[in-house]
């Protein structure tokens, strides 16, 4: 029993899925119009979005919508300085992120920054639909922005 324990704890320091992303969370997509966007995922999907929610610390405005077990978070800039405006800017409207869901995010953080990978938040902040989130840097992820959420519990 105690070579397993010493085994288990020397494999868990070795290997990263122990602190496992466990499902996509959503895909972010940055948009420049946020009401003509909806009316368009919402004729995509067959239905309306169900939640549209103010990020004002990130300058955004955001509208969620639910296919199947799987969620599209679109994304339009409430200000000109904001990331999502600066995104649209440089690449247009489009793909911004893929978020996945973690149980822990200050463990997913020091384990993904021990690997090597640039967190952008070391301290993750409150984000849209009831998440602390922290983002990855798209230079150490093969060019795409990497969301971890983590539901607040109340």
């Amino acid at each position: 029993m105690a070579y397993t324990l010493v085994f288990y704890n020397t494999f868990k320091k070795s290997f990263s899925y122990f602190y496992p992303m466990n499902k996509i969370e959503h895909i972010g997509i940055a948009v420049k119009d946020l009401e003509k966007s909806n009316a368009l995922f919402a004729s995509l999907f067959g239905e309306a979005h169900y939640k549209i929610e103010e990020v004002a610390s990130e300058g955004v405005k955001t509208s969620f919508f639910k296919s199947g077990p799987n969620k599209i978070e679109l994304l339009e800039a409430s200000n000109p300085n904001s990331p999502i405006a600066k995104f649209i800017e440089k690449k247009g409207e489009g793909i911004h992120h893929i978020a996945f869901a973690v149980d822990n995010i200050k463990e997913e953080i020091k384990r993904l920054q021990n690997e090597g990978f640039i967190v952008l938040n070391e301290t993750p902040k409150k984000g849209a639909d009831n998440k602390l989130v922290a983002f990855l840097h798209p230079k150490t992820t093969n060019g795409v922005l990497i969301e971890l959420c983590q539901e607040i519990e109340e």
